[in-house]
């Protein structure tokens, strides 16, 4: 297909479509329709989403989308099978995002949620020198070494160094993980008052998450 002919269709069917109203829009058939697309897609002006019992969707740029990359939402839901986020925005990332990444923006959501979804992310965590570098730079640390060590009462994690561990000493003020959420459970208590972060997680909601 010419460039200046690929350029036209495109500018015919830009947007949000599905099989029938691109094939409506170009006036063709549906079968010739859905050979399009496939070609679209392979030269990167197509993205497809849903299928099976769900409506599959095409979504159709004028110019080359990047190819999608996991965000939070997919490594969250990746590493907590049975306690599924329904993504309340779109988060994309472009370059190397990691499980570090992740669990520092889960963090910054506020979410009750993502941030529940977060403990399992230790399980998988192997940078804690980026870990920490990211919390520094969000001012999060403290939140961090509080979820890791709820983290560990429930699950088998990665071990973080005493080099990081020992950085409580330097906190000076008190953090909410979700604001004004106060720490209530008792098994938490003492982890609430090494870190200087209120924990807001009752035993129930751990169930959630533990679930194999």
């Amino acid at each position: 297909m010419k460039e200046s002919t690929m350029l036209k269709t495109l500018s015919k069917i830009e947007g949000l479509q599905t099989l029938e109203t691109a094939a409506k829009a170009l006036n063709i058939k549906p079968q010739s329709a859905l050979n399009l697309l496939s070609k679209l897609k392979k030269e990167g002006y197509v993205t497809v989403t849903g299928g099976g019992k769900k409506i599959r969707l095409y979504k159709i740029t004028m110019r080359k989308q990047l190819p999608r990359q996991q965000g939070m939402f997919d490594i969250l839901n990746k590493y907590n099978p049975n306690f599924k986020l329904n993504p309340w925005y779109d988060h994309q990332v472009h370059g190397i995002y990691t499980v570090e990444d992740a669990l520092i923006d889960a963090i910054q959501t506020g979410s009750f949620r993502a941030i529940l979804a977060s403990l399992r992310l230790f399980q998988h965590i192997k940078n804690w020198p980026k870990l920490y570098k990211l919390a520094k730079e969000k001012d999060c640390w403290q939140k961090v070494g509080a979820l890791y060590d709820v983290a560990k009462i429930y699950f088998r994690v990665r071990r973080m160094s005493k080099k990081y561990i020992n950085m409580v000493n330097a906190i000076k003020q008190k953090q909410y993980l979700i604001k004004d959420y106060l720490t209530k459970e008792e098994v938490f208590k003492q982890i609430s008052h090494k870190w200087k972060a209120e924990i807001p997680f009752r035993k129930g909601d751990l169930d959630k998450v533990i679930v194999e």
